[in-house]
């Protein structure tokens, strides 16, 4: 289950993530970012090579707000 933790943590500190690693993959095991970059295939062999087995993946997005343009017609 410390998968489940793992992304339990990576929640509950979003927002600091958000600040360090904007728009990039993390590989978190035990609660510790063992591995942060823009490519997913290099974090990930980063982290199999720390640890082998037994991390979790996520991707951080920036937190930036986008906006959509609409077009709504009422008639």
């Amino acid at each position: 289950m410390a998968g489940v933790k793992d992304f339990e943590w990576i929640d509950g500190h979003y927002v600091e993530l958000q600040r360090r690693y904007p728009n990039m993959y993390i590989a978190v095991s035990n609660r510790k970012v063992l591995a942060a970059g823009k490519e997913f295939g290099k974090v990930y062999d980063e982290a199999v090579q720390k640890v082998g087995k037994g991390f979790v993946t996520d991707y951080i997005y920036s937190g930036e707000p986008s906006v959509l343009e609409t077009h709504l017609d009422f008639y």
